[in-house]
């Protein structure tokens, strides 16, 4: 009886060991490949240039909300001062490709999110080693490399669980 007992125990293992394992869920708003942005070193990347991957696609879709979302609360703050003086929300600039600088919005100044942001075509995002700033505020540096040879460094910050693109000229602007 024990001998039966035993091969009835590996049959039930090897029929679960061929069972498919369970198909993966994507993320809210993660892009269906990487390959476009980075090149082919893992299947894996960091969850920081994750963050930024997803506010360049959700701003070639025209999702800007989203985009607007994955900025970091500074940033986000500092467009929706600029907007609010013109009754906008702060995507709305996003949106509109506008900065307004009269009350009346005769008078608006054009901003490209993708060039204040990041760069407009992007050959690779390489993680940077990032020193601790010690504030209790956790960044990350990426380079963006351009298909035109230019490269640029992104500040990532981590936020409610996300990194977000953060962008230090623009939150001091509003200081």
């Amino acid at each position: 009886m024990p001998l039966k007992f035993l091969i009835l125990i590996v049959n039930v293992c090897l029929l679960l060991s061929a069972c498919a394992a369970p198909e993966l869920e994507r993320l809210e708003d993660e892009p269906a490949s990487t390959e476009h942005f980075t090149l082919l070193q893992s299947r894996r990347t960091h969850p920081a240039i994750d963050g930024c991957q997803r506010f360049l696609v959700a701003l070639r879709e025209g999702r800007y909300e989203t985009a607007y979302r994955h900025l970091s609360s500074d940033t986000r703050k500092a467009l929706a001062l600029k907007a609010q003086a013109v009754g906008w929300q702060g995507e709305d600039i996003l949106r509109l490709g506008k900065i307004p600088t009269s009350p009346d919005l005769k008078q608006a100044a054009p901003f490209d999110a993708v060039a204040t942001f990041a760069l407009p075509a992007i050959a690779t995002l390489q993680l940077l080693t990032t020193p601790s700033a010690g504030s209790g505020t956790v960044e990350q540096r990426v380079r963006l490399k351009g298909v035109d040879g230019k490269s640029r460094e992104l500040t990532m910050r981590f936020e409610g669980l996300a990194w977000r693109i953060h962008n230090p000229e623009l939150t001091a602007a509003q200081n």
